[in-house]
């Protein structure tokens, strides 16, 4: 269930669920009454399917200011995901070209630059193994459509659930293995610093992780 992980007069910083639209704010708002009468700016965005931490302006200055943020890459975020297939390395940063394709909503990888396309760069470190599947952490040093996702399905490691970059089948919810857990930013009203961090989803545990 999405839940309010910090809340002033400039910020709200959710735990979306998956399967939540994080660019539907009515939806959003409807479904924690505290956020009533609140206008929710998106700063950032998070797929549909994943899960975790996602933050909002409450005003257009802070917007702004946070905008600049994440464009100067002034903001901390990790991620955790599941796989099925270890990666080759225990840890490695891996370096791809990305070429959106709008019509298929999908991310195509390329190993070198080709025309229109975006570099994109990821660390990943394994933290925790069970017969079947791996919990990796994930830094992003850049920030592209389905970066994750596309980068993991390229090293031969696609995200559990995630059958649009070649996991085999969907999950019991349709999420796919993938969550925001980690962010860390300067506020953008009284510039004191700000982290947060947050379990991994419970039915994880499932997986023997």
């Amino acid at each position: 269930m999405t839940s309010i992980i910090y809340q002033d007069n400039d910020i709200v910083l959710l735990n979306k669920s998956a399967g939540i639209d994080s660019n539907n704010t009515e939806s959003l708002i409807a479904s924690l009454p505290e956020l009533k009468g609140k206008d929710l700016l998106p700063v950032h965005r998070l797929d549909q399917r994943v899960s975790g931490l996602i933050l909002f302006a409450l005003n257009k200055d802070c917007l702004a200011i946070l905008n600049d943020a994440f464009k100067n890459r002034l903001v901390q975020k990790q991620y955790l995901s599941v796989v099925n297939v270890c990666p080759s390395k225990q840890q490695d940063t891996i370096t791809h070209w990305l070429l959106k394709d709008a019509s298929k909503s999908k991310s195509r990888v390329f190993n070198k630059e080709i025309k229109n396309s975006k570099k994109a760069e990821l660390h990943y470190s394994l933290l925790k193994s069970s017969e079947k599947y791996h919990l990796l952490k994930i830094t992003l040093f850049t920030g592209r459509f389905h970066q994750i996702r596309a980068q993991l399905s390229a090293i031969g490691s696609p995200i559990v659930g995630d059958i649009k970059y070649g996991y085999k089948r969907t999950t019991p919810d349709g999420s796919i293995f993938l969550q925001s857990n980690f962010m860390a930013f300067t506020h953008p009203r009284n510039g004191l610093p700000m982290e947060f961090k947050i379990d991994m989803p419970e039915n994880w545990h499932q997986y023997g992780l």
